[in-house]
C-alpha cells in the first residue's frame, strides 16, 4: 500500500472508533465522552482500540523518538516494513462548558509554537525515510460548528499556512465525519488526515 493509502485507512478507521470509545468514556473532572479528554489520552486510547482490530497497518509505537533529535513523534505506523511517523493534535475550538476555547487557534495555526502547522517542518526534518503526515481530530456542537470554520475549511487552512510558513508540500488526505457522541458539547466531528508528500 501506498503512504497515502495508508493515512486514508488509518483516519478512516479512527472514525469508526471514535464513537466506540465514546460510549464508554467517562472523565473525573468533565461531563462524559471522548472529546473533553486531552489529547494525549485521546491518543493513547484510540491505539490501544486499533491495536485489537485486524488492520493493513500496525501501530507499532506512541512517542516515538525522531531519528535525528531528542523529539519525539505521536504515532508511528508501520506497513510492508515501512514506518510512516505520524503528529496528531487535538482540534477542539469549545470548551466543555460550551464556552470557545481561545487558545485553540494557536494549537492549530501558529508558526511559532507547538502546533499542527508547526509540526509539519518537525517532520520534514525528521530524519524518518517517509515524510508521514498529520492527524487531526476535530470536535464541533451538532448545532452548527465554530462560526466561519469547519472541517474542510480547517483542513485548507492548513495547507495554505504550511506553503505560506515553510514551504512545504501537504496535501490533505482525508475527512472522515463522526457523529452521535454523548458529550453535550463535542457530539460530533471529523478526523482528518494530511501527507506531507515531500
Amino acid at each position: 500500500m501506498t503512504t497515502a493509502a495508508i493515512l486514508d485507512q488509518f483516519a478512516r478507521d479512527i472514525a469508526d472508533v471514535i464513537p466506540q470509545i465514546d460510549a464508554t468514556a467517562e472523565h473525573h473532572r468533565w461531563q462524559p465522552g471522548i472529546g473533553a479528554f486531552d489529547e494525549e489520552e485521546q491518543v493513547e486510547r484510540l491505539v490501544e482500540r486499533l491495536g485489537q482490530q485486524s488492520t493493513s497497518y500496525e501501530v507499532t509505537e506512541t512517542e516515538a523518538s525522531y531519528p535525528n533529535s531528542g523529539q519525539r513523534c505521536d504515532i508511528l505506523l508501520k506497513s510492508s516494513g515501512s514506518e510512516i511517523p505520524v503528529e496528531a493534535k487535538l482540534l477542539r475550538f469549545y470548551r466543555d462548558n460550551g464556552d470557545i476555547e481561545p487558545a485553540a487557534y494557536s494549537t492549530v495555526y501558529s508558526p511559532f509554537s507547538n502546533s499542527l502547522v508547526a509540526d509539519t517542518k518537525k517532520l520534514a526534518e525528521s530524519g524518518f525515510a517517509i515524510s508521514g503526515g498529520l492527524l487531526g481530530l476535530y470536535y464541533e456542537p451538532a448545532d452548527g460548528p465554530f462560526p466561519l470554520m469547519d472541517a474542510t475549511k480547517l483542513a485548507e487552512k492548513v495547507v495554505r499556512d504550511v506553503a505560506y510558513w515553510y514551504d512545504l508540500p501537504l496535501k490533505t488526505r482525508t475527512i472522515a465525519e463522526f457523529t452521535g457522541l454523548r458529550h453535550p458539547v463535542h457530539q460530533q466531528g471529523a478526523v482528518i488526515i494530511w501527507e506531507l508528500t515531500e
